[in-house]
């Protein structure tokens, strides 16, 4: 990869795509923060201190991976919101999670659908809310940790280095290819115990050049606690949350089912725990389309994270992708993510998308005392993405609270040392 040079040492950088999304070297993808010069889209700048930059990724929109790119930096992660995707553009690409210096963190958050080449997490955590797909290989290695809640699908092989990588979670992983690993010893702990493997054996060639020592471990299905290569009992084509009255009302839709149970609702304040809500009966079997809805009469106050749990009559499960809505004043026209780091100069990271005009944007701690206001401009509509002073500085849990001409949008963050 070929590396350019910047005169200042890079800072963090938020890249959020605009509505219409585009092209990752489209400049007109981007609404850019945190900067007065350099680049306009995501590159992999580095400066002549040698430091890699922390770019926030926020991807709320259709975007084109149309070049390679690493997450990279002391606080670099990337965001793919359920309105957004990143797909590649025909040419194989690679996406890579790079390890972080000190502990690993979560350098993805997938709740849009993610489809490229090649992906590599080392000494980096991700969430997976929805599809990811990668045609050749995903690369784990160096403690990485990929908490699966929805489908990852490998057309090639599951590359897995040293370091203790795990994947867990209650969702699908299907590897066509095989598993690869330096030594042929079983790898325990590699899969979580709620998590469905449906291991192809079959070796492949995509992404192998550079893999020295390593080579296909058929053993590694004796760490598989689920081993699930049965179709999923249900063709999900749609589903949909939004705020009304101070109720979320859901509605999806099948396009066919064989031996299906239930729809079980979920429902989470952090993306991350959820909690059942509503259960719905499901048609059993059927080849024609199928619509189901129901509400959540009691939702949280400010931003709420729905998903679907299909269960089909042997008790096998599936999830959808995860569905933010807030219910205020301004309902689910808005949305808003906050990223916390006390490393370097501690601060909060919020980027959001408003219909109307976003007047200012506070922050609180657990208590509910204010900790810092921050006045935006009068044109501050549309996508809004600010970087805002920590003044506490200390892990913990903060509000934010965003307060905009059609209501206030609120979120807690956990900020982590």
């Amino acid at each position: 990869m070929c590396l350019s040079f910047v005169q200042e040492t890079a800072a963090q950088v938020i890249y959020t795509s605009n509505p219409k999304g585009g092209r990752w070297s489209d400049p007109s993808t981007w609404t850019v923060t945190g900067q007065k010069t350099g680049s306009k889209v995501p590159t992999n700048e580095v400066s002549r201190r040698g430091d890699n930059n922390s770019n926030i990724i926020v991807i709320n929109s259709p975007v084109i991976l149309d070049r390679d790119y690493t997450v990279d930096g002391k606080d670099g992660h990337m965001t793919i919101t359920s309105a957004g995707s990143l797909v590649e553009d025909g040419t194989d690409r690679r996406l890579d999670f790079a390890e972080k210096m000190g502990s690993d963190e979560n350098r993805l958050l997938l709740n849009g659908r993610l489809a490229v080449s090649s992906i590599s997490f080392m000494k980096a955590d991700a969430t997976i809310n929805a599809p990811m797909e990668a045609d050749c290989s995903i690369a784990v290695g160096n403690n990485a940790t990929l908490t699966i809640g929805s489908t990852v699908a490998i057309d090639g092989n599951l590359v897995v280095r040293q370091g203790n990588p795990s994947l867990v979670g209650a969702g699908q992983l299907a590897i066509g290819g095989c598993v690869m690993t330096i030594d042929q010893g079983v790898q325990r702990g590699l899969f979580g115990s709620d998590l469905r493997v449906c291991l192809g054996g079959k070796s492949t060639n995509c992404g192998t050049e550079n893999l020295k020592g390593m080579s296909c471990n058929d053993r590694v299905r004796e760490a598989i606690a689920v081993n699930d290569c049965s179709p999923l009992p249900v063709q999900l084509v749609s589903f949909a949350a939004r705020s009304t009255g101070g109720q979320v009302y859901l509605q999806w839709a099948t396009a066919s089912e064989i031996n299906s149970a239930s729809f079980a609702v979920e429902r989470s304040v952090d993306g991350h725990s959820f909690e059942q809500v509503a259960l719905v009966a499901a048609a059993g079997t059927s080849s024609a389309r199928r619509n189901y809805t129901t509400t959540d009469a009691q939702p949280q106050p400010g931003m709420n994270y729905y998903r679907l749990r299909q269960v089909d009559l042997d008790g096998k499960t599936a999830y959808s992708q995860v569905l933010p809505v807030d219910v205020s004043s301004g309902e689910a026209r808005q949305q808003m993510d906050v990223y916390g780091s006390l490393a370097g100069q501690p601060s909060l990271n919020v980027t959001m998308r408003v219909n109307g005009q976003c007047q200012a944007i506070r922050v609180l701690d657990s208590m509910g005392r204010l900790l810092y206001t921050d006045q935006l401009p009068a044109n501050a509509t549309g996508s809004v993405s600010r970087q805002l002073p920590l003044t506490a500085s200390k892990p913990g849990i903060y509000i934010v609270q965003a307060l905009t001409s059609e209501g206030v949008v609120s979120r807690r963050v956990l900020v982590h040392e």
